[in-house]
């Protein structure tokens, strides 16, 4: 019965594909014989025009028929025509037949003759027939790709089938092959064939002080990689070069690659003769369009670190998919031990008045140093942090280290710290939090940042920890906000210091109109409760610009710096 029902689906799958191929071609040539008709048609009108434009020149000159004889052979001879059959050369003659015809203008007929405007112009119908078959040869084979594809989404119909075999019949029946990787891309629509390359380079040795590095390595990027029609170059605060290079077929991925570590090697030979291969490295991370670009610039950092740990392996490349997530799921390594034996790093992301270009403040983040992922940010490895007593250690080593470099470093710009939300309810952080705080002095310093979506859930459980953080003069930011529908309840929070937005609707906000409307909107409630309206993840010129225009007071994000080790290192934006 199975043989029988594929039988008959092949039967009226190829009668479906006949008859579209049939009316198709059927339509094209019909489509063809009237496009040549009606340009025919065009051409002996233009030889009807042309032929009565030179009977009114034989008026206006007052020519005599028989006297101007010669000078009206001329005229006519000039534009394509003949005054007698006699005067046409006889190269067709034995397959087409001269066409005559009088033109009048007033008191003056003349009666020409002249080859067919079909073979006057032939040039001109083989052209514009040569596009009409090339762009019905292209649109039939793009009808039968789209066809093939659809055929292929809708192959899982053939389920039911298979479910009535198994009823039918006990005998097993092979499953079908799963389809790859690839495959899936394609059903979904995504192109696997050119994947985009975000690289970041380190030097031990800088360049002259008179150099404009910049655009040395815009002009190096240019010439070297003068095939790709996007690429652009960046200097980063920390002194690096970004890079980023669109559009590399996926085959020769690592070939860019190694391409790019000898170019940028081999222009750093011309003003440090002293340089080494090993003396240059390169993090690099391919992706596809679409793909979250705060997590790329992760993976190419953690890249970089790779590489400068290693002693003969100057390039290393993450790819997007691999990311350290998925890496640290299938790993058996616990992160807690990473902290306890403090094999990590605590950095500073600066926050920047857009007004004044002074540092508002800092928040404070954790990078764990994996032994094979190098550094790995919160985000990548908080989720396999599960239990109570890591994400304890966690906040616990997080403030200490934070409360030494307010001791060790003056001044009055805040910290803010990012904790866990298992720690918000946990007695046992708490009553280490008071007593670390106790002799404190700079308390008022501190500003400690809750998600939105845990505040609106948990407000009436956070009453003690507000209350305590409000004794010692410490705020609170309510994070990632993503609609002013909730900021009125902020008010029921006395030491609340500012908002800050979801980095969703940042990103990408120059060109989207409805996270423009949603960001505007938070601003003006913010601003009718006098709560400052932050921005975070900022990443391009024309989100910045943006943010400005909607009113944003104060920003951060890569786009103004990277994160830094020491608040001394961080230079004011301008």
């Amino acid at each position: 019965m199975f043989k029988q029902l594929t039988c008959e689906m092949k039967r009226d799958l190829a009668s479906q594909i006949k008859q579209p191929v049939v009316i198709y071609v059927a339509a094209a040539f019909l489509l063809l014989v009237v496009f040549n008709i009606f340009l025919s048609d065009v051409l002996h009108d233009k030889v009807h025009r042309t032929g009565t434009e030179l009977a009114k020149q034989v008026y206006e000159l007052n020519l005599d028929p028989i006297a101007s004889q010669d000078i009206i052979a001329t005229l006519v001879k000039s534009q394509g025509f003949a005054m007698s059959a006699s005067d046409v050369p006889h190269n067709f003659a034995n397959f087409i037949d001269l066409e005559q015809e009088v033109f009048s203008y007033k008191t003056v007929n003349l009666r020409l003759f002249h080859w067919p405007s079909w073979l006057v112009e032939s040039h001109l119908f083989i052209f514009l027939n040569l596009i009409l078959l090339g762009t019905g040869y292209w649109g039939f084979r793009w009808w039968k790709k789209m066809f093939k594809q659809l055929a292929i989404t809708e192959k899982p119909l053939s389920k039911p089938f298979e479910q009535l075999n198994t009823q039918v019949t006990t005998k097993k029946v092979a499953s079908p092959k799963p389809l790859g990787h690839q495959d899936l891309n394609i059903l979904y629509g995504v192109p696997t064939n050119y994947n985009h390359l975000f690289a970041l380079f380190f030097w031990k040795n800088p360049f002259p002080a008179n150099l404009d590095v910049d655009n040395y390595f815009k002009l190096v990027i240019a010439k070297g990689f003068g095939e790709l029609v996007n690429r652009s170059v960046k200097l980063l605060p920390s002194g690096g070069i970004a890079v980023t290079l669109n559009s590399v077929p996926a085959t020769e991925v690592d070939k860019y690659t190694k391409r790019l570590h000898q170019v940028i090697y081999q222009a750093c030979l011309n003003y440090r003769s002293d340089l080494s291969r090993a003396d240059i490295k390169i993090g690099v991370c391919n992706y596809r369009t679409g793909s979250d670009q705060a997590v790329v610039y992760q993976l190419t950092k953690s890249a970089l670190a790779l590489a400068k740990q290693s002693a003969w392996q100057h390039i290393h490349r993450l790819p997007f998919g691999h990311t350290q997530s998925s890496m640290l799921a299938d790993s058996k390594e616990h992160l807690f031990e990473y902290i306890k034996k403090k094999h990590f790093m605590l950095f500073f992301q600066p926050l920047f008045d857009l007004q004044t270009g002074d540092i508002l403040q800092h928040e404070a983040l954790i990078r764990i140093r994996h032994k094979s992922l190098g550094l790995l940010a919160a985000r990548h490895f908080i989720p396999h942090m599960s239990s109570k007593k890591d994400v304890l250690l966690l906040d616990q080593t997080v403030i200490s280290q934070v409360k030494k470099m307010l001791l060790n470093e003056t001044g009055s710009l805040t910290v803010s710290i990012n904790l866990h939300a298992m720690n918000w309810f946990n007695d046992e952080f708490w009553l280490w939090f008071k007593q670390q705080m106790e002799g404190f002095n700079s308390a008022d310093k501190l500003q400690f940042e809750l998600s939105e979506d845990d505040y609106l859930k948990q407000h009436k459980k956070l009453s003690e920890q507000f209350e305590c953080l409000e004794k010692l003069s410490a705020g609170i930011v309510i994070d990632n906000v993503r609609s002013a529908e909730h900021i009125a309840t902020y008010r029921n929070i006395k030491n609340i210091c500012s908002i800050k937005l979801a980095f969703e609707l940042i990103h990408n906000i120059d060109t989207n109109t409805q996270q423009q409307k949603m960001v505007k909107q938070i601003i003006s409630k913010g601003t009718e409760l006098n709560f400052p309206v932050y921005a975070v993840g900022v990443e391009t010129q024309n989100e910045l610009a943006t943010l400005k225009n909607l009113g944003i007071i104060a920003a951060q994000g890569f786009y103004f710096a990277e994160p830094l080790q020491k608040l001394a290192d961080i230079t004011p934006y301008s």
